[in-house]
């Protein structure tokens, strides 16, 4: 089985064409470089303000010595230049050009010129990009390790980082020590390791399309791995003691190519000449709120080349308890799999020729992810018929939840798509509706606050883990 889910990884939607993430860096690029070009000039246009522009502007080729001036003048592409040094995939750069777009439009909208001069710090920029282009380690394969708390300071990127972390108490605010650095390090390089092990593909686009990982410790069991829209080219990595502890590379192994899912998905998307709809039609399965298709996309993408890895990493968890414990987590956690690939085929479907046309690879997505969950079904005809009958109630409640989510969203005057639902059919006073979805008949009322704990997906014995939290991304 193993050896199918490595098969399965080789034919990665995204991997299909050679030098894919050269040719979408470039084109990311070609899209941003207009806009930070309009930006700066923008702001050149205010009092004393060209001399720091001019140092914001000397990171972006081309723009210097005020080549921002014309913003849709040709400008030759410069050679390809690697993630590490590529300033269109800098989350520092990126931090502060989206602050001083923010301060100009509400600069134009009436408030002090003051609001612009705030955005406009050289010294600053030049501090948060050291961060970035000197961490404080730097692992084999060339992505480097820049300390979570490092980023607090910062005005930008500690409030993005901050969103990609877990809520609660249980993350150590306190100062990373030399030791802990070293463990985290350690673990890492032997996760990627692992991963040019099972999946050489996967390795050369982790390390093409990251360069920087945000690190921290955390007590407890739970460590996450996460990544954001606004933190291009890199994921915030908070590992548990208990991970560091056992040694559970398979697992970060698994959950840092999530990511790195994530940040190629974004990359590809970003680079397309043509956008992905907007709106928001679907309800997603994992966050079970309304989400726009590149949402739905994201999650179909990701989390089937974390589950296809984590079965591929299935014969280097030596005792056996400990295999049975992977497998059982990765038959729960792909349950959601069976309405959002649905879901995302059913996007994907309503596209325009011209979108599917500059965007043809994510066609693919929905049947890469349904091939892999027919390899979880596999690993679940190999449990337990007791445990099988428990994880068949597991799927049934999150279709469940997924009707009444879809419920409540129509409730409230909504009208989100999903090929498994019927025609709703309102109650006159407008406080409960009956829906068919996936062949069964709901009777829905409105709710005011949470479902009922009727609706809650529980875990089947075996199916918890040491092991991560799964965020939304942006």
């Amino acid at each position: 089985m193993a050896d199918q889910a490595r098969a399965l990884l080789q034919r990665n939607p995204l991997f299909s064409r050679s030098g894919f993430v050269n040719a979408a860096a470039t084109g990311n690029m070609l899209k941003q470089r207009p806009r930070y070009a309009r930006i700066l000039a923008a702001a050149s246009e205010l009092p004393e303000s060209v001399e720091r522009v001019e140092a914001l502007a000397a990171y972006f080729p081309g723009l210097s010595d005020g080549g921002y001036h014309d913003a849709d003048a040709f400008l030759p592409t410069p050679a390809f230049l690697p993630v590490r040094s590529d300033p269109y995939r800098s989350p520092a750069l990126a931090a502060w050009m989206d602050e001083l777009q923010r301060a100009l439009e509400s600069y134009v909208d009436g408030a002090s010129s003051e609001v612009v001069d705030d955005n406009l710090q050289p010294r600053l920029v030049a501090e948060d990009l050291a961060l970035e282009r000197h961490p404080v380690r730097r692992l084999a394969c060339g992505i480097g390790l820049v300390l979570i708390d490092s980023q607090e300071a910062s005005r930008t990127l500690g409030k993005r980082i901050a969103r990609c972390l877990p809520a609660d108490s249980g993350l150590e605010h306190a100062q990373t020590s030399d030791r802990d650095i070293d463990r985290i390090a350690d673990h890492l390089a032997e996760a990627i390791t692992l991963i040019s092990t099972v999946d050489p593909g996967s390795y050369q686009r982790l390390t093409a399309g990251l360069h920087t990982l945000y690190i921290g410790t955390r007590r407890g069991a739970i460590s996450s791995v996460s990544s954001s829209g606004d933190l291009p080219g890199s994921a915030v990595v908070v590992l548990s003691q208990e991970r560091l502890d056992a040694e559970d590379y398979p697992a970060t192994a698994a959950e840092l190519l999530r990511e790195a899912g994530h940040v190629l998905l974004r990359l590809y998307t970003a680079a397309a000449p043509l956008s992905l709809p907007a709106e928001l039609h679907y309800v997603s399965p994992c966050t079970h709120s309304l989400q726009t298709l590149e949402s739905i996309l994201h999650m179909a993408y990701a989390i089937p080349w974390e589950c296809a890895v984590r079965i591929a990493c299935l014969p280097f968890r030596a005792p056996p308890e400990h295999r049975a414990r992977e497998a059982a987590f990765v038959i729960a956690y792909a349950a959601r799999l069976i309405p959002l690939i649905d879901i995302a085929r059913e996007g994907i479907e309503r596209l325009g020729g011209d979108v599917l046309l500059d965007l043809r690879d994510i066609a693919v997505i929905p049947s890469w992810g349904a091939a892999i969950l027919a390899l979880v079904d596999r690993l679940l005809e190999r449990e337990p018929v007791a445990r099988r009958q428990a994880y068949y109630a597991q799927r049934r409640c999150v279709v469940d939840r997924q009707a009444w989510d879809l419920g409540q969203v129509i409730l409230r005057g909504e009208q989100p798509i999903d090929p498994r639902m019927g025609r709703p059919m309102l109650q006159s006073s407008g406080d409960g509706l009956s829906l068919w979805y996936d062949g069964r008949l709901h009777t829905i009322r409105k709710a005011t606050i949470r479902p009922p704990d009727a609706l809650s997906i529980k875990d089947v014995v075996l199916a918890g883990t040491s092991g991560s939290t799964v965020m939304a991304h942006a």
